[in-house]
């Protein structure tokens, strides 16, 4: 059984996240979607806020288990006997970023670090897009999942 593992802060999960998601567990027989914490960024959603969004956003995604993770990826992935970490780019800058992280992964686990491309239609959308549009008041509906909005509307919208 090939396992994955798919991380990220999810803060807010988006339509591209789980377009993403949806990729990834294709690759795999099991998915972990690991809501992680990096301690150089501040979080307008609590983390166990964001992992029940993040259930709710993928719960048909027969494969995908979201769960919570607060320490060094690699750790986690060897922890469930994870094969492969799967990463999703959108752009040149997020390619550099996943290129530099599998060479780190490197020198701490020993599976894979692949990507997949974000699809067209989503690839312009981020979880500091949602939160900038939600700061100016604007209406962001159209970039997270419908089952999700009124809960990120409760952290977001002021």
């Amino acid at each position: 059984m090939r396992t994955g593992v798919f991380a990220g802060s999810f803060c807010p999960v988006t339509i591209g996240h789980v377009d993403a998601i949806e990729q990834a567990a294709r690759l795999v027989d099991k998915l972990y979607v690991v809501v992680g914490n990096n301690i150089n960024k501040h979080y307008s959603i609590p983390s166990d806020a964001r992992l029940e969004m993040l259930k709710t956003a993928i719960e048909h995604v027969q494969n995908a288990e979201a769960v919570r993770f607060d320490g060094m990826m690699t750790e986690f992935c060897a922890s469930v006997g994870a094969d492969v970490m799967i990463k999703s780019i959108r752009n040149a800058m997020d390619l550099q970023s996943v290129i530099d992280l599998k060479d780190i992964n490197c020198d701490f686990w020993n599976g894979d670090t692949v990507f997949v491309v974000g699809s067209k239609q989503y690839r312009h959308i981020s979880g500091s897009l949602v939160r900038e549009l939600a700061s100016l008041k604007q209406d962001f509906s159209e970039f997270v999942p419908k089952s999700c909005l009124e809960e990120i509307k409760k952290y977001l919208v002021r």
